[in-house]
């Protein structure tokens, strides 16, 4: 009985040590020596850095263990320019956030300025001027706030998105035709029909092509919708 009494003494006194040290680290955890010290952000370049500090309610002072990194990082995800984010504890004090940005595909004219749009038809935000080497997409956004879809931008600004940089000295603008679909207007006013947003790069490699091949002042319009057998129609006067 007292080998028996001695093992159940032995047992509690196990646990009450366990959960001594428990207590022990809960405390130490919760004081300055691990409060937030620091918040390091990586990426940002359009997005507002006091926006995201508010969104992300991470507050330097505060015990690290009680920052909800998960709640944090799809607040932060729903900022207009945030197409990926990850946010990571790193003991004693510190969390970065790292972010990749959406990239701007086209412009929208809107009733004032202009609404940049992502290839996925996303609002980043309303500018005044067209930044340079966007093309411009025909498409009125209405409404539509920052981080919302502009459905009917969606196949232009994939389209604008896919244009190689060798290309963007020739469009003008991007159209939406009902039963054309994509339309780039080429400076000189000649349309290119592409379609839908399929084989996107096989399109303009067909067009780059034709490009370098002909005279602009003798084409009517040039048809990319069939990559492989692009159909160039010429005006009347030309021979």
């Amino acid at each position: 009985m007292r080998e028996s009494g001695r093992r159940r003494l032995r047992r509690i006194l196990v646990v009450l040590w366990l959960v001594g040290v428990v207590v022990l680290l809960l405390i130490v955890a919760r004081s300055p020596l691990f409060d937030l010290d620091q918040i390091e952000t990586n990426g940002l370049a359009h997005t507002d850095f006091d926006d995201l500090m508010t969104v992300a309610a991470l507050d330097v002072g505060e015990p690290m263990m009680d920052m909800d990194v998960a709640t944090a990082e799809v607040a932060i995800a729903r900022l207009p320019w945030v197409f990926t984010v990850d946010v990571t504890r790193h003991w004693p004090g510190t969390i970065s956030i790292d972010i990749v940005e959406r990239q701007a595909a086209a412009a929208l004219p809107a009733a004032v300025g202009y609404a940049l749009v992502d290839r996925f038809g996303q609002v980043l935000e309303r500018v005044a001027i067209v930044p340079s080497g966007l093309p411009v997409v025909m498409v009125d956004p209405g409404e539509v706030a920052a981080g919302e879809i502009v459905v009917s931008a969606i196949d232009p600004a994939r389209a604008a998105a896919a244009m190689p940089g060798s290309l963007w000295s020739w469009v003008s603008q991007v159209r939406v035709d009902d039963d054309l679909g994509v339309v780039l207007q080429l400076v000189g006013d000649v349309p290119v029909l592409v379609g839908d947003s399929s084989r996107l790069d096989d399109k303009f490699v067909a067009l780059s092509t034709l490009l370098t091949r002909v005279d602009l002042a003798c084409v009517n319009h040039i048809d990319v919708r069939v990559p492989e057998t692009p159909v160039l129609t010429r005006g009347h006067s030309c021979s």
